[in-house]
Formats: C-alpha cells, structure tokens, sequence
C-alpha cells in the first residue's frame, strides 16, 4: 500500500509541475483510494480460497494452522487426527477424512506427522488420485516461506526432489545465458552517462582507484574477479572485518549512495559478458569466507553448482548478511531459487531489485 501511495504521490508532483493546479493531487488521492478497493475486491472475489485441512496434530500442525489463518489463499477448516482431541476444529480419525472431504470440499490436505502407516498411507494416496492435493508440511513451508530449511536436506531428498532443472537442462542454460547477454548489452549502452559520472566523481572525492577488485567464487568453486566502483577508502584489511555492514566507516559518503542504489554493481556487466556472473544467481562471495562457509554451513558447495548473479532470490528476500548465520539464512533462498529457477523466476527477481533500488532500499 505504502507503495502505491509514493508511486501516486510522485507522479501527482510531476504533473503538479507541469499544470500547476492543486486539484492533480485531489485526482491522484481518488485514485490511490480506488487501487486499495480494487485490491481489497480482487482479494475477496477473484482470488481462490483453497480450504486445507490438516492431518496429525503436533508442534507442525500449530505453525502450520497459524501460517493458514493468516494467509488469505487459504481457508484451514480443521484438523484430523488419530488421538482424539475435545476441540473445535477437531474433524475425526482417518475414517472420517472421505466425509470431512466431500462435506467441507477440502482442496488440500498438510501431513503435518513425520510417519504413516499402511493405513493411513493408503487412504491419503487414495485421496491424492482423485484430485485433492496431498502435500508434507515440508513441501508447505517450502511454498510459503519461498526457502528450502536445510535441517530437512539429506542425501535421500538430493536424490528425490524434483525441480532443480537448471543443472540439467541445456536448453533453459542457453535461453538464461542469451538473456544475460541481450539484457547487460542494453544497459551498458544505457548506463555509459552514469558510468562516467561516477567514475569522475569517485576520482574528485576520494583517494585511490576508481575501480575495487576482488577475488571472487563462482561456478564450480571456480575462482574469477570481480568489479565493482569503490565505495570505500583505501585502507589495511588486516585492521577491519571482512565484513561490511552499513555504519562502517571505510565507506564513503558517495560510496554510500552508490551502495544503496546499486550503481556500485554496474561493471559487473562486464563479468557476465565474460561469463564469470549471471543477472540473476546467489551472491557471488569473497573466496576467503566461501572456504570458511563451506566449513560451517552444510551443503553450501551446492551454491556453486551454478553462475552467481548480480541479484538473487536470497538478495531481494533476505537483507545483507555480515555472518556466517546469515550466509546459513541466505543459502536456504539460493537453494530455492536453484529447485524453482525458469525465465519468469528471474523476471520476478528482476523486477522486486528494480523495486528495491527505486525506493532505495539496498539489498
């Protein structure tokens, strides 16, 4: 909401400017008023309610019927459960479920037990092939929190899960790779005034180079190096973290704008026409940390198994990380992006960093 307000307020400005009269941010507050109904109309009458049911009832089912509750897709009518349980939305044992189904027209049922026996395996498979979608809490939360927990990995799920086609299929590597090439082109031939206008002023306003280098990894825990526009001062990396965070002192006052809007990342255009990057992938880190990552976070090598990206899914939905607990965070969005990845995934991320870099936010 907050967004369509500045969108309108900003456009109301710009024609504020051109026709002076007051009544354009009357007409702009109309229609901000009206985006807010017709999102509210959309959500009540065009976007379908799924009505869930849950089966078991443990420490899984409370978030699970807490993160229904609060998600408007979804309608939770109740819980089934071997143990009896004298509460409301209590719907009766596995016997019961077919009635529950055909009496509440129930779209999905969440297994939220870790183990089922021959009974219940056979009545919820029956379920399954007839049309109700029958899903673990595993794959639920997988879907709402846009991550994949890495607690739940191991090498039986590696070697089961679906998706993950970015590894093998040569024809989406291709289409991704033309893409890259198509889309960095175009803003480089866009981005020349700016590209100049920061070097110079990087020039003007502090000592050193205007480029910064650094060693980075990248697909198949191969080493390349990165180039960015410095946005700090030179300085002994012996005497600071490897880390950055955003009151770090080597930055720079301009360094801190072109951090935060993202022009400090423009040159890495360059190393995706090399092949080094990719637009969209997981963050490509500073070959020191990886080595450590790699140490402390399982299955961290698996980020490298494709190009990093100048953005990412973990980028637009995770802030900057200055720890290895965040890098463990992090991984969990690169691993979903990495099982879910085709075009329309990168054009989403595309378009959430345009957001992100236009209201100023950083990544």
């Amino acid at each position: 909401m907050i967004y369509f307000f500045i969108i309108d307020l900003f456009f109301a400005g710009m024609f504020y400017s051109l026709v002076r009269t007051f009544g354009m941010f009357m007409t702009f507050g109309v229609l901000f008023l009206a985006q807010i109904f017709l999102k509210w109309v959309i959500q009540q009458f065009f976007i379908k309610r799924y009505k869930v049911i849950i089966y078991g009832n443990n420490k899984n089912k409370e978030k699970i019927m807490r993160t229904l509750i609060e998600n408007v897709q979804y309608e939770y009518v109740g819980f089934v459960s071997e143990e009896k349980k004298e509460r409301e939305e209590y719907m009766g044992n596995i016997n019961s479920l077919e009635e529950v189904i055909e009496k509440k027209k129930i779209d999905k049922i969440i297994i939220a037990v870790d183990q089922l026996n021959d009974v219940e395996l056979d009545a919820l498979i029956n379920f399954k092939i007839n049309g109700v979608e029958v899903i673990t809490y595993k794959e639920f939360n997988e879907q709402i929190d846009q991550k994949i927990d890495i607690s739940y990995i191991n090498k039986t799920w590696l070697l089961e899960s679906i998706g993950f086609e970015i590894l093998h299929n040569t024809t989406q590597q291709k289409i991704k790779r033309l893409f890259d090439i198509v889309f960095s082109v175009i803003l480089l031939i866009v981005t020349i005034p700016i590209f100049l206008i920061t070097a110079v002023l990087i020039k003007l306003l502090s000592k050193g180079s205007i480029l910064f280098k650094q060693k980075r990894l990248g697909l198949k825990n191969r080493e390349f190096e990165i180039i960015k526009f410095r946005s700090m001062k030179i300085h002994d990396k012996k005497d600071y973290s490897k880390y950055a965070d955003e009151d770090d002192p080597r930055i720079t006052k301009f360094g801190k704008f072109i951090r935060k809007t993202r022009i400090d990342e423009l040159p890495q255009l360059f190393c995706i026409l090399k092949g080094d990057m990719s637009f969209v992938g997981p963050r490509p880190e500073w070959d020191e940390l990886c080595y450590e990552y790699m140490k402390k976070i399982p299955y961290y090598n698996m980020r490298h198994l494709i190009k990093p990206g100048i953005t990412g899914w973990a980028q637009v939905m995770y802030p900057y990380g200055i720890s290895a607990d965040d890098a463990y965070k992090k991984l969990e969005y690169d691993l979903y992006y990495m099982k879910h990845q085709d075009l329309m995934f990168d054009l989403k991320i595309i378009f959430r960093t345009v957001k992100i870099v236009l209201f100023a936010k950083g990544l």
